[in-house]
């Protein structure tokens, strides 16, 4: 487990596979993520089936995302396609509906970043986000991460491709 005193990183449970059907099938989630669409509770019981375990695994790092105080299930994050030979991986995640605009993206950020970066031994993580994904740039930005370039095409808007905004963060900075 990951704590910051506001948030708590964990492994994936059994019992989280309904709070996973329930949440990716979101408006927002399903716009911005590259979840299934649409989004089945099979999808979910695949999801929970492959993350319930201890982290990492070899090609990253799934954690939900639970209130610190009580426990309460917030999202998912990630650490994937990481790359051993040059140390660097890519965060991703997303927040249900009810804990939006409350701080817990960038909490979760910051602490699976600093993990990556001490237990992983990674010297940079990227996050990306949508052009028009103003909210997760804010969540980068409050994280520390740095605006680095454009990605064409590297993002989803809705049913559309959509350049993508690649922040970065290194272990250093």
């Amino acid at each position: 487990m990951i704590e910051n005193g506001i948030v708590t990183l964990r492994p994936w449970e059994r019992a989280d596979a309904v709070f996973v059907f329930e949440t990716c099938r979101d408006p927002e989630i399903q716009r911005w993520t590259r979840v299934p669409r649409p989004y089945t509770a099979l999808d979910a019981a695949t999801f929970i089936d492959r993350h319930a375990r201890s982290q990492p695994e070899d090609d990253g790092a799934f954690f939900a995302i639970t209130r610190t105080d009580n426990g309460e299930l917030l999202g998912a994050i990630s650490l994937h396609r990481i790359d051993w030979a040059f140390r660097q991986a890519e965060i991703g995640y997303w927040i249900g509906p009810d804990a939006r605009r409350e701080g817990v993206a960038s909490a979760a950020v910051n602490a699976l970043t600093a993990w990556g970066f001490a237990s992983l031994g990674l010297v940079e993580v990227h996050l990306i986000t949508a052009r028009d994904n103003t909210a997760s740039q804010g969540v980068a930005r409050k994280a520390g991460y740095v605006f680095s370039h454009v990605l064409p095409d590297e993002c989803r808007d809705g049913d559309e491709l959509a350049d993508g905004l690649a922040f970065a963060r290194r272990v250093d900075a």
